[in-house]
């Protein structure tokens, strides 16, 4: 049994290994400066997760039976709850970070509601740019207005955000007409 435990050991420590050297991203910033996410991280039982599993099982394992600590029997059975356990949290981890409220970033559609200040004039015909914040972050998007053109230096709010295009009104009414 001893090298059941070392074959896991040694895949998932090297599968684990492979993992921290090649790193990986899971959301994309666009060349417009536009915060977009792709989903959720993985969910409770994933690859990278079983892979933990892997690991924890022959680590605890091979600890146990090489050693001697345990008799051969119980030595299996806590290596079997151990890489459960390792499994499940490492997943219950996973799934935590991967999610939006985690990172910190938001979604163009919370513009809704938001103030903002236009940065290139928008028309109805023509989409300018704003700056707003979201998550804590500066984000710049495009901007349409379904009113009179709004030059650079009004603040706006956005009323409605559609195919990531922010339709905006001028926060005090009257201003950026002309």
């Amino acid at each position: 049994m001893w090298l059941v435990y070392l074959l896991a050991l040694v895949i998932g420590g090297g599968l684990l290994f492979v993992q921290a050297v090649s790193g990986g991203h899971d959301a994309a910033v666009s060349g417009h400066g536009d915060i977009q996410h792709h989903g959720a991280g993985p969910g409770l039982l994933s690859i990278r997760s079983a892979i933990y599993g892997l690991f924890t099982f022959g680590f605890v394992g091979a600890a146990l039976h090489i050693l001697g600590l345990v008799r051969p029997l119980s030595a299996f059975g806590v290596a079997i709850v151990s890489a459960i356990a390792a499994t499940l949290i490492a997943g219950a981890t996973f799934a935590r970070l991967g999610s939006a409220e985690a990172s910190g970033a938001a979604s163009l559609s919370e513009a809704r509601g938001r103030h903002a200040r236009v940065l290139l004039p928008c028309a109805a015909d023509r989409p300018g740019k704003i700056r707003l914040e979201l998550g804590g972050q500066q984000v710049d998007m495009q901007a349409i207005t379904e009113g009179a053109p709004i030059p650079a230096g009004v603040e706006v709010v956005v009323t409605e955000v559609r195919e990531d295009v922010a339709r905006v009104v001028p926060a005090v009414p009257g201003v950026g007409a002309g």
